[in-house]
């Protein structure tokens, strides 16, 4: 793996589980996992670098995904974004999908296992 660059990865989450379960899966020497906890955490942070992937939570403390949205895309406008979800409702993934994401992840059992998998399958499309 030595001499491929790691993703920087934003992953916005306020669930400290989810958050540890993802950093288990996503692996140090394929990704600089950053992690936010709220919305503003998440503008702040992407107002200081660039990130290759931003997951996005949908329900944060202080706001929703859907609003946050497309501030972190103006912010950062060449990261990939992941919506991630734990509401499986088609009308918010059309939505998410409309407003610039590049996939919307339903946090169903285990979706933390194929998180590395859609990373890349975004990243290639």
């Amino acid at each position: 793996m030595s001499g491929i660059p790691k993703l920087s990865v934003l992953m916005v989450e306020d669930n400290p589980d989810h958050t540890e379960l993802c950093r288990e899966h996503l692996s140090p020497e394929e990704f600089e996992l950053f992690t936010a906890r709220t919305g503003s955490e998440a503008l702040a942070m992407s107002k200081k670098r660039p990130y290759d992937v931003v997951l996005l939570d949908y329900l944060l403390p202080d706001t929703n995904g859907m609003d946050l949205l497309p501030r972190i895309k103006e912010l950062q406008s060449n990261s990939l974004i992941l919506f991630v979800s734990a509401v499986d409702d088609a009308d918010l993934s059309y939505q998410a999908l409309r407003a610039g994401a590049s996939d919307y992840v339903i946090k169903g059992f285990g979706y933390f296992k194929t998180l590395r998998d859609r990373i890349y399958e975004a990243l290639e499309e």
